[in-house]
């Protein structure tokens, strides 16, 4: 098996499961956005659009990563930067509409749960989509920092610094 080869491998997987995860944010934005709508009536100013909103952001980052491991290995820091960016903005936004619903004097509308389970599939995609660069782009150097730099045995804090490119 060439270097190449193996290195697609995981990537494969990861990409599948990233957009499986992808897929799962999606799905249960569609059933916040349910919810949202049936609690109109109690909430007169929930914006139900921004789940939907949220949805389009989870498919246009679905695309980035599909537009990444189609790129293939050795490819420059472009494409990845970019699904990264997306998806820290997707986790800030949730996080932004999930205080409409879910904060002191808001009454419970029964979304809670499912911004749990989201907030556990994006942490999954994180960590695949870290994954996925680290095997399809350059990496021009890395570093790491903290205890474990100076050769003192780990104590549960690193820092790992990687320079793409």
């Amino acid at each position: 098996m060439t270097g190449t080869q193996a290195t697609l491998i995981p990537a494969h997987d990861d990409v599948r499961l990233l957009v499986r995860d992808l897929d799962w944010v999606c799905g249960t934005l569609s059933e916040i956005a349910t919810v949202w709508r049936r609690a109109l009536a109690y909430l007169p100013d929930l914006p139900p659009g921004v789940p939907v909103r949220l949805q389009d952001a989870a498919r246009q980052l679905t695309a980035g990563v599909q537009s990444l491991a189609a790129a293939g290995p050795g490819q420059p820091p472009d494409l990845a930067i970019r699904a990264a960016g997306e998806l820290f903005a997707l986790k800030d936004d949730i996080a932004s509409a999930r205080a409409m619903t879910n904060g002191p004097g808001i009454p419970d509308i029964g979304d809670t749960r499912l911004w749990e389970s989201l907030s556990t599939a994006l942490d999954r995609a994180g960590s695949q989509l870290l994954s996925l660069i680290l095997h399809l782009v350059k990496i021009k150097d890395w570093s790491l920092s903290g205890p474990a730099a100076a050769g003192i045995p780990y104590d549960g804090q690193a820092g790992l610094l990687v320079q793409l490119g």
